[in-house]
């Protein structure tokens, strides 16, 4: 059997949510995730920017679930992010950093840096007398 996915990307904004999101979609079985229907399920969540295989330990949790797919959000606009995509990238950074090399983590943070920067022409940091530094 192969292994599952992670899809990283943005959430669609729309009748059913409301606000930005950074989401992360993991696969919890592979025949229901990889059809047509799965894929365009997930086409209707979110614009996938970035993907990777999960772990073997991620595996175990995903088999446990009862859906085909598990999202993972991080709100933009809301606390602790308040606007902030640094933030809430270097956040989604260090919930992967068990799972995750150095290096497909930076990659990760690129692509979807790009992808919001892209997608957002206007956008400014806010300004913020917090500066978080996970190491």
């Amino acid at each position: 059997m192969g292994k599952l996915k992670v899809y990283y990307g943005w959430a669609r904004i729309g009748n059913v949510r409301k606000k930005r999101a950074l989401s992360v979609m993991f696969e919890n079985e592979m025949l229901g995730c990889r059809s047509d229907r799965g894929q365009r399920c997930l086409r209707t969540l979110q614009d996938t920017v970035f993907e990777r295989y999960q772990t073997d330990e991620e595996e175990k949790e995903g088999k446990r679930q009862n859906r085909i797919f598990t999202e993972y959000s991080l709100f933009l606009d809301e606390k602790p992010i308040n606007g902030s995509l640094q933030r809430c990238l270097l956040i989604n950074r260090e919930a992967d950093k068990n799972n995750v090399s150095k290096a497909m983590s930076e990659r990760i943070f690129e692509a979807l840096r790009k992808a919001f920067l892209f997608s957002n022409p206007g956008y400014k940091e806010p300004y913020s007398q917090l500066e978080l530094k996970f190491e």
